[in-house]
């Protein structure tokens, strides 16, 4: 009579162990994909401006130009190279080069301010899905949406970001 209930419940504890480990795997990827959009949502405006203050910080003011969407034969109606110049140029005397200093995506662009010693914070725009930079609109996304650097940066950085 033993082996008769030797096995009993047996099939149920495999069954269970097959449901934890399915439930910990569902978790585990939503978790992850979150945690990518979080984090990977604005890269590729955020390399598009990247590549950009690298052109500046290089002096090579024409290939930075035509990251704005200018050329030389094509010049921004309101924006001419001689005003790009004036805003990004020599003329204007950073102490250290420019670097990214926020990241703020919107629903339409991405906001990225930048900043060098010795000048002001700068708001540059992109596009989603484009790859010329603009002036923002603004230093701030306009429309509501969850600020989870700040979110992060509060929990985990002590204190407000600025």
């Amino acid at each position: 009579m033993g082996s008769y209930l030797q096995n009993y419940g047996a099939g149920e504890e495999h069954r269970n162990k097959i449901i934890k480990w399915i439930i910990i795997s569902a978790v585990t990827v939503v978790l992850l994909a979150w945690f990518s959009y979080l984090f990977l949502h604005n890269f590729f405006e955020e390399q598009t401006v990247k590549r950009f203050l690298a052109e500046v910080n290089a002096r090579d003011y024409q290939a930075a130009y035509r990251d704005f969407g200018c050329t030389d034969s094509t010049p921004c109606p309101n924006y001419d190279y001689k005003r790009f110049l004036e805003d990004w140029g020599p003329e204007k005397k950073a102490e250290s080069p420019w670097k990214v200093d926020s990241v703020e995506g919107c629903t339409a662009f991405v906001t990225v301010n930048v900043k060098a010693q010795g000048r002001e914070l700068e708001s540059l725009g992109v596009l989603r899905g484009g790859k010329t930079v603009m002036f923002a609109p603004s230093s701030e996304c306009q429309e509501r949406t969850w600020k989870w650097g700040q979110f992060f940066h509060r929990i985990f950085g002590g204190g407000s970001q600025s």
